[in-house]
């Protein structure tokens, strides 16, 4: 009886060690971490991405990030201008992908304020920029190195156009 446990027990991790390597090497990563130079997040902006949707060689990412044009304000205290990039990219591909996106790009900047003249005040405003992107991604599925770069219109204040390139680099986890 002991040894027909034993047995049992034995093929049964042994069973469940091949079932897990097996889920290890099918691993899709769902994370990207990333630093982009120019792009729709100003001059050089840090952001976060993350798989929402996947099937075959087509996936779904949202992205979050964060940027700063000026640090200090008109009187020389420290208040930052914040850029912050919001949008959903589409990408097509294994290794080397095809990415259309869409999004928005929320900006708050300091102003100053000449309501009361005998007070100068700062008063922050808040912009919204439509953007949509196109441009090729290298990133593999199970991970590591990820690269882009993209072309990128802008709609400032969704009235006027303008045109930027961005280049990105991060990790894929």
């Amino acid at each position: 009886m002991k040894s027909k446990l034993f047995f049992i027990v034995s093929l049964l991790l042994v069973v469940s060690s091949k079932a897990q390597s097996q889920i290890d090497t099918n691993h899709i990563a769902k994370n990207n971490i990333y630093v982009e130079a120019a792009g729709v997040g100003g001059y050089g902006s840090v952001n976060y991405e993350r798989m929402v949707f996947s099937i075959k060689r087509f996936e779904i990412n949202a992205k979050l990030g964060v940027s700063t044009y000026n640090v200090m304000d008109y009187r020389n205290k420290f208040n930052p201008d914040i850029i912050i990039p919001i949008g959903i990219n589409t990408l097509y591909g294994n290794k080397h992908k095809l990415e259309i996106g869409i999004g928005q790009t929320i900006s708050t900047i300091i102003h100053s304020d000449f309501s009361n003249l005998k007070e100068l005040k700062t008063k922050r405003v808040a912009n919204y920029h439509t953007t949509i992107t196109i441009g090729y991604r290298y990133q593999k599925k199970d991970g590591g190195f990820m690269f882009r770069c993209n072309y990128s219109t802008i709609l400032y204040n969704n009235k006027t156009f303008e045109h930027w390139g961005g280049i990105a680099i991060g990790y894929t986890f």
